[in-house]
């Protein structure tokens, strides 16, 4: 890819080279640098995680600026050495029109739903536990969805087997996500890992849902403290939020609007363009 990203270049001749990554050459033009998480897997490096982190913190070095979805993203970057000069934070967008509340008839069971990759610092088990914590008169009110693909056979198991007897059901393959959040009822994000932005958080809050989110830096900053949070890896206090939830529908409303309300005015697609536009201003013009 770096070689045909060179020959590219070298027949467009752009101003501003935008990277989604550090995968493609970043010293032909001043680049804008889309980042997510650079330490991303790095339990999983090993020996080479020194090695891994020299080459992400060189190639980060030479963008004009590097984009991070978060102030606690940009704090993870400084972790491996980068000085911060170039750094600056863009929040990603979220296609408000897809992602939006829908009016529906009350039902008798209230759908709980978190959307996650199946993996073990996504947490799901946490909310597995949570649900099979809630006395019989909460439990026999919810179902939980967990929506997401598999990527780690080994963790999947184990959920399904905590799940048994639970209102719980797994969908693995689904073609889009919209309408889930559209039909649920109350969104999770029961993380134990750090995060450096939260889209299971703000899609729910895009379409108008109380969110129950765990209390990790960047979820806290990018949901501006709207909803609920609670300890990471906590069921106890996950299922007591639940509970509280399901027995308040005005609250449940009211953190709805809420943060259907912060979404449009800091993460819709117009306000992400005009951001993405200001910083590749700033780029060309070193």
């Amino acid at each position: 890819m770096e070689l045909a990203v060179r020959r590219e270049v070298a027949r467009f001749r752009p101003d501003v080279l935008v990277a989604h990554g550090i995968e493609v050459p970043v010293d032909l033009v001043p680049t804008v640098g889309l980042l997510t998480d650079p330490l991303a897997g790095a339990a999983r490096w090993g020996r080479l995680r020194g090695v891994r982190q020299k080459l992400y913190r060189s190639r980060i070095e030479k963008m004009a600026i590097a984009v991070a979805p978060s102030t606690a993203a940009c704090r993870r970057i400084e972790d491996l050495g980068v000085a911060g000069a170039s750094l600056r934070v863009a929040w990603p967008g979220v296609d408000t029109a897809e992602f939006r509340p829908e009016e529906g008839g009350e039902e008798s069971t209230l759908r709980l739903l978190y959307v996650a990759r199946m993996v073990p610092d996504k947490g799901q088990h946490v909310a597995i536990e949570a649900v099979k914590g809630l006395h019989d008169n909460i439990r026999q009110q919810v179902h939980l969805d967990l929506v997401g693909p598999i990527e780690d056979s080994a963790y999947f198991t184990k959920l399904r087997r905590r799940a048994e007897g639970a209102p719980v059901a797994f969908h693995t393959e689904v073609a889009e996500l919209a309408s889930w959040y559209r039909r649920a009822d109350i969104v999770l994000f029961p993380t134990v890992g750090e995060e450096v932005f939260g889209y299971s958080a703000v899609d729910g809050m895009a379409a108008g849902k109380p969110v129950i989110f765990s209390k990790v830096s960047a979820v806290v900053e990018v949901t501006d403290g709207i909803g609920v949070a609670v300890p990471p890896g906590d069921p106890k206090r996950l299922g007591e939020a639940i509970r509280e939830l399901v027995r308040s529908p005005d609250r449940r409303r009211e953190l709805g609007r809420q943060g259907r309300e912060l979404v449009v005015n800091r993460y819709s697609w117009d306000r992400a363009i005009e951001r993405y536009e200001e910083l590749i201003r700033e780029a060309a013009g070193k």
